[in-house]
């Protein structure tokens, strides 16, 4: 009779698993494992019970007690997913490979164990594991999709996509792969066929959201783009997710601003900006305590010069500014000189810049030696030939004393433009979870970043004055070819005729401005936001309070 029971109270949990009660499940644990303390597959329904309904805590209990009674390849294997949901990735590592040690062939375990690996940077034995998975399961869209992933991050293009093409053969509804070779199409500017791509993502998966908003991006829309019913049919729906909304917003304004509809482009990007804000928590405080940090610092003292004794491959021009000043186009035309390689927006020096931990009371010197030696050793990592590597990341504004002092041989140039221009383009740019962007979603906001930014700049020519290479972007336009002859001979490089055919350059650019820096310069860029005048009064107001002309 006892094991009658057993078995009815065992199928009775195997039910309410079945109808996935996973609340109901977790709610009773204690009591089930009093009944089964020596059932492995009741342990099993309790882990992913808890971890369904986010219990990570309970469900590491569960798992450590689960090992105690069995130690094989599946336990050590449970016990690592536990932690990786737990963003605990060192810790997964190690029973990921115990369970391997257990079970040679374990697909699931090598697989998980690369997205562990590559969660902390170890990208290079992440692309080992990921390649052991695919030999075992040559087939399986998961390990192709997650080493497209990490060759996509590692901007390793070709080859990231031949993998997502695998995924497409695998499964041919997989819309996520038609929107990454889309993306990486984008990103080589062929934008015709990266729209193709984006197409066939959304037949797909019409709530593929992320589609339209790189679509719409790519080209500039005609009243007569299909995708205006489709996009306008979208955002009618009730109960819409905020996410989706808030793509689609994005989308429709970007199409309402291209045919010249410009009340509705800003009804429709205020809605996507407002939608985005509710998820953040930004204040502009945090950013003027950062500028007081490092003036404080570099105002205290003239640092003494370092004579470092070592030697690099490969050395740094730094191209910075405020986000949308220019400075992508200014990255495309140097990377077209023979000697350098433009690697786009590296966060290296503001990774450096947050954790190395400094305050006024840091030995200069040793912090100096320490930025020095942290930024050059990653830049060397970057597969390229050339001597000469663009860093173009815009934040390196707040960096500027510690390059001058920590990399006397890097070259930098500030970008300028004119201060409505590039308001204007922070506000209208896709710019949601990007990491430091958070200010761009207010129109206050990006006004009063802008003080900052114009502030530090100032501090920095009176502090160092002579050694930035100073671009004002609506100067430059002008006359680009001699203008970028002067940039080109204050590198200290010699000039080269294909560098006025920059726009032919099939470098890949990940920037908001891919289509600008793949056409010709254009003059009146800087004054087409006066066609949105009427809309941008907080951010004039701003300006002119602080004495700041455009």
């Amino acid at each position: 009779m006892k094991e009658n029971k057993l078995n009815f109270d065992r199928l009775k949990i195997f039910n309410l698993f079945q109808d996935k009660k996973y609340a109901k499940i977790s709610k009773i644990s204690k009591s089930i494992l009093k009944t089964f303390a020596q059932d492995k597959e009741i342990y099993k329904i309790i882990i992913f019970s808890e971890l369904n309904e986010k219990n990570f805590t309970k469900a590491k209990i569960v798992s450590e007690k689960l090992l105690d009674l069995i130690n094989d390849a599946e336990t050590n294997y449970i016990h690592g997913n536990v932690l990786k949901l737990q963003n605990k990735f060192k810790e997964a590592i190690i029973f990921y490979e115990k369970a391997i040690d257990y079970k040679k062939d374990y697909f699931e375990a090598y697989n998980n164990l690369a997205t562990s690996q590559k969660n902390i940077g170890l990208k290079d034995k992440a692309f080992e594991n990921y390649k052991h998975a695919i030999n075992l399961k040559k087939n399986n869209l998961e390990a192709h999709y997650n080493l497209a992933n990490l060759l996509y991050d590692e901007k390793r293009f070709d080859e990231a996509r031949e993998n997502y093409e695998k995924v497409i053969e695998i499964d041919n509804n997989f819309p996520q792969s038609y929107l990454l070779i889309g993306l990486i199409n984008s990103v080589q500017g062929n934008f015709e066929e990266a729209k193709n791509y984006f197409l066939k993502a959304i037949e797909k998966d019409k709530f593929l959201t992320e589609a339209y908003v790189y679509y719409v991006n790519t080209r500039k829309i005609d009243k007569n783009d299909k995708i205006i019913k489709i996009l306008e049919e979208l955002i009618s729906h009730r109960d819409l997710h905020p996410k989706y909304e808030q793509d689609i917003s994005f989308a429709l304004s970007k199409v309402y601003f291209d045919i010249e509809n410009i009340d509705l482009g800003f009804k429709y990007l205020k809605n996507a900006k407002r939608l985005y804000l509710k998820k953040i928590d930004f204040s502009i405080e945090g950013e003027k305590k950062s500028f007081r940090k490092v003036k404080k610092f570099f105002s205290l003292e003239k640092f003494t010069k370092i004579d470092f004794k070592d030697n690099y491959k490969v050395y740094p021009i730094f191209i910075l500014g405020m986000p949308r000043s220019g400075t992508s186009l200014l990255e495309q035309i140097i990377s077209t000189h023979s000697e350098v390689f433009g690697a786009g927006e590296l966060n290296t020096m503001p990774k450096i810049f947050y954790e190395a931990n400094w305050n006024e009371k840091t030995n200069p010197e040793e912090l100096f030696k320490f930025v020095r030696r942290e930024y050059l050793s990653n830049i060397e990592k970057i597969q390229t030939s050339k001597r000469l590597l663009i860093d173009k990341m815009p934040f390196n504004f707040f960096s500027v004393g510690f390059i001058l002092n920590s990399i006397p041989e890097a070259k930098i140039i500030h970008m300028s433009r004119n201060p409505m221009a590039v308001c204007w383009s922070n506000y209208k740019s896709n710019f949601f979870d990007n990491i430091g962007m958070d200010y761009a979603h207010k129109l206050e906001s990006i006004a009063e970043y802008y003080i900052i930014y114009n502030e530090m700049m100032n501090f920095w020519r009176e502090k160092y004055p002579m050694s930035l290479i100073e671009v004002d972007y609506d100067k430059f336009v002008l006359d680009y070819e001699t203008n970028s002859k002067s940039v080109i001979e204050k590198i200290g490089l010699n000039w080269e005729n294909q560098i006025l055919k920059f726009y032919e350059n099939n470098r890949a650019v990940e920037t908001n401005s891919l289509l600008q820096v793949r056409s010709k310069v254009y003059q009146d860029s800087s004054q087409k936001w006066k066609k949105y005048e009427k809309h941008l009064k907080p951010i004039m107001d701003i300006l002119k309070d602080n004495n700041i002309e455009f």
